[in-house]
């Protein structure tokens, strides 16, 4: 365990048990089952004690609901949910393993280690997309489930396969410790706009499939620039694993992303329509494609200018 953990489990155990009253049963169980301070010392029964009221809880909800409408799909939905909840438990009945191999508490920040974290993330992933088509399913929209679901794919292969670059180590610079790759930052921000774009793929289908198409192909391009920002690191002039490199990473994939959706959906940002090319839908398309090059260039410069400060 990290000293920085250590001090912190140390600040727990010494002030906030004092105004919880730490000498009671409650708080010492409190503390280790539920925010989990000392996780080596907890045993099989112990750790499965923690994992099986929540998870016969929900089962046995599905399992009345199953016998009240006698849908077999209920039946699938557990299993989903079951899936879930193996991804969910796995670092909690593995710790001395994953431990050991990516390291559970960061030597350098409180917290976890960001392979660990990446790790994590990946766990839970299989068993919601489970979740989603099998409630498309049941909501007789197996469409929309497979395209909400097709936005995880890359963030579960990056996080899961990128530990290389999703890892504590991005986060040392000489003597400093910065951001680095923070596999939650880039994990959500990637599955966000991938629901989102795919989203409007879907409701663009049956209006004008060829569109629908471009902005599922141009989504997944932006997705992918999400999950490899070393490379993209290494052609930029400003630090990505930097707090204000990243918010100028972001900010310039997400301008670039709604500039060009705005142009292939003809302004319509929620659903998307057909390419307005009258005189008005010109104007509108290069005031706002020119407000969006102004604003990067003007972060950029500002950006730039603190990097250099």
């Amino acid at each position: 365990m990290s000293e920085i953990c250590k001090v912190y489990l140390l600040y727990i155990n010494t002030y906030v048990w004092h105004y919880m009253d730490g000498d009671s049963k409650f708080s010492r169980f409190f503390f280790r089952y539920f925010i989990l301070t000392d996780i080596e010392s907890l045993s099989v029964k112990e750790k499965i004690g923690i994992i099986a009221p929540l998870t016969i809880f929900v089962t046995l909800i599905l399992l009345w609901m199953y016998v009240d409408s006698h849908d077999w799909r209920v039946l699938l939905l557990l299993f989903g949910v079951l899936v879930f909840y193996l991804g969910l438990f796995y670092p909690l009945m593995f710790y001395s393993k994953i431990n050991e191999k990516y390291g559970f508490y960061s030597d350098i920040r409180f917290g976890s280690t960001y392979q660990f974290i990446s790790k994590s993330l990946a766990y839970l992933i299989p068993g919601l997309v489970f979740i989603i088509l099998i409630v498309g399913f049941i909501l007789d929209n197996l469409t929309k489930g497979f395209f909400i679901s097709f936005a995880f794919l890359l963030p579960f292969i990056a996080l899961f396969f990128r530990t290389d670059v999703f890892n504590d180590n991005s986060s040392i610079e000489g003597e400093e410790v910065i951001l680095g790759y923070h596999p939650s930052c880039y994990g959500l921000l990637n599955l966000g706009l991938g629901i989102y774009g795919y989203l409007a793929a879907y409701n663009l289908m049956n209006s004008d499939s060829i569109l629908a198409i471009v902005l599922f192909v141009l989504t997944f391009i932006f997705q992918l620039l999400f999950v490899f920002p070393d490379q993209l690191n290494k052609v930029l002039f400003f630090e990505i694993r930097r707090k204000e490199g990243f918010l100028a990473y972001v900010c310039i994939l997400v301008v670039c992303y709604v500039v060009l959706r705005f142009i292939i959906t003809g302004g319509n940002i929620s659903s998307g329509i057909p390419v307005d090319l009258s005189f008005e839908g010109i104007v509108r398309k290069v005031f706002v494609w020119g407000s969006g090059i102004i604003f990067a260039i003007l972060f950029l410069r500002l950006i730039k200018k603190m990097n250099n400060d």
